[in-house]
C-alpha cells in the first residue's frame, strides 16, 4: 500500500457503486445506507433493518446481518487498493453475539487489516447503533482480481 490515501480511480468507482446500491438496488435501497466513514482500509456505515426480514423469532434475520458485512468489508477491501480490480469473496466466517430487533439501525465497522498476495483480509463488527451493543463479530478474506463484473464500468 502506497499511501494513505483512496487512489482517485477508487474513489469515484466507490462513489459510483454507493449511489447505484442506495438508488437502484432494492435491497440496499431499503436499507437506508448511510456512509459516516470511508478512507483507506476502512469502510464504516449506518444501516436500518427493516421488519420485513425478521425470522421465525421476530427477530433481523441472521442472513441480512451477512449480506451487510459481506457488502461494507468488500468495500473496505476496495479501499485498500491502488488501481481498480475486481474482488470475490473466499471466506467470512460471523460470530453472532446477541439477536437484533427491527426498525432500528446498526453501525457495520470494517477494516482491511492486510494485503497479501491476491487477497485482503478484513475485520470488523456490527453494533447496534442506538446503545452500541456489540452485535457479531466477524473477519473475512476477499480474492484480488478475480473475474468478476467490471467495477470500472460503473464510473
Amino acid at each position: 500500500m502506497s499511501s494513505d490515501k483512496i487512489n482517485p480511480a477508487i474513489g469515484a468507482m466507490l462513489s459510483g457503486a454507493r449511489d447505484w446500491l442506495l438508488h437502484e438496488h432494492s435491497l440496499f435501497h431499503s436499507l437506508d445506507l448511510k456512509p459516516i466513514l470511508i478512507g483507506r482500509n476502512k469502510a464504516t456505515f449506518s444501516v436500518f433493518l427493516p421488519d420485513e426480514f425478521l425470522d421465525a423469532k421476530g427477530k433481523v434475520h441472521g442472513g441480512l446481518l451477512t449480506i451487510i458485512m459481506d457488502s461494507i468489508f468488500g468495500l473496505a477491501a476496495f479501499t485498500a487498493l491502488d488501481e481498480i480490480m475486481p474482488i470475490a469473496t473466499i471466506n467470512l466466517r460471523t460470530d453472532y453475539l446477541t439477536d437484533v430487533s427491527a426498525g432500528g439501525r446498526v453501525i457495520c465497522a470494517a477494516e482491511c487489516i492486510k494485503l497479501r498476495g491476491d487477497v485482503a483480509y478484513v475485520s470488523g463488527n456490527l453494533t447496534d447503533e442506538k446503545t452500541g451493543e456489540q452485535i457479531a463479530t466477524a473477519s473475512g478474506a476477499f480474492m484480488i482480481g478475480t473475474r468478476g463484473p467490471n467495477m470500472a464500468s460503473r464510473l
